[in-house]
């Protein structure tokens, strides 16, 4: 009875008008969040760590596609939308690594929150829709075809990573492992706990989109929207959860923003993040997958209906 009436009493304060308005910021990078965080020198973060492997990563993606064109190759790696989604891609990593985020996520866990949706539901999700392996195996088949062949012929324990349900685990676990207060606070204080965070956040978010895009083409369409749907469920559980605490989960955010009370608001906004914007990502997702299921329903009707109508004597 206690608890109910704890979260009952959490959930009257959420209808207050400040909090309404606080709400109304989700539309764009929380300012409330930078209003404790005015210390740091830069909004820039240049860390050699980070830049090298996305500028080697990046130069090996522009070289497959060189290579692609030379030889007129017309993949879907080279379609308008793959080129637009790549260029998105490598925008969200900037913003998400290098400016401005980076620079804040340790003062605010709601730039931290949002730096990690970038990651796993804006920038692994766009670099899939690219098919940024393409251009890429093709570059590093260019130098080394031994290592390409490998690479395009896993090993049989590693096909597992292919299956969907497989990597709907994995991408859930990684969510709500990393968002656990000890591994959390744990990642704060030791930087390549850090920077792993931050990769296993983006590999989850790419590889999850590439499996189920591979997974709907092969005609998954269904299977695909309802694991986006149910991503969508239990990530906002934990941004409800979050929201709703009542009192800060994270330590070093309370020394950060100065007070219990500014540490409770900043995480409030950071739960809101990974419930509104995240799930609005998820259900994008969930919504086109489901649209391209009822395209191929219908062309699998038409195909039918062509069918039966040629098997029928005497018709037309």
């Amino acid at each position: 009875m206690g608890s109910f009436s704890n979260f009952n009493t959490a959930g009257m304060r959420f209808l207050k008008p400040c909090f309404v308005g606080r709400c109304g910021a989700l539309a764009l990078l929380p300012t409330q969040a930078f209003a404790h965080v005015g210390d740091h020198d830069s909004w820039w973060t240049l860390d050699p760590v980070i830049i090298a492997p996305m500028s080697l990563l990046g130069l090996l993606y522009l070289s497959g596609l060189l290579w692609l064109r030379r030889r007129n190759h017309a993949g879907v790696s080279m379609q308008p939308l793959a080129l637009s989604s790549a260029a998105l891609g490598s925008l969200a990593l900037f913003f998400a690594l290098i400016w401005p985020l980076d620079a804040f996520s340790e003062s605010s866990f709601a730039v931290h929150m949002a730096q990690h949706m970038v990651l796993i539901a804006v920038a692994g999700p766009l670099l899939a829709m690219a098919r940024i392996s393409i251009p890429m195996n093709a570059a590093l088949a260019a130098v080394s075809p031994a290592a390409a062949t490998a690479l395009s012929h896993p090993r049989k324990w590693l096909r597992l990573l292919l299956m969907p349900f497989v990597i709907f685990i994995l991408h859930g676990a990684t969510i709500w492992t990393w968002h656990s207060p000890s591994l959390f606070e744990l990642a704060l204080r030791i930087e390549w706990i850090h920077t792993l965070e931050h990769l296993s956040f983006l590999l989850a978010g790419y590889w999850y989109w590439t499996v189920l895009i591979r997974h709907g083409e092969n005609e998954g369409y269904a299977s695909a929207s309802l694991s986006v749907l149910a991503t969508l469920m239990h990530t906002g559980l934990l941004g409800a959860l979050i929201t709703f605490a009542p009192r800060p989960l994270y330590a070093t955010y309370v020394q950060t923003q100065g007070s219990v009370d500014m540490a409770l608001q900043d995480q409030q906004l950071a739960g809101l993040l990974m419930w509104i914007p995240m799930g609005a990502c998820y259900l994008i997702g969930g919504l086109a997958f489901a649209a391209a299921w009822l395209r191929n329903v219908d062309r699998n009707q038409e195909r039918r209906l062509q069918t039966s109508s040629h098997t029928i004597p005497g018709s037309k």
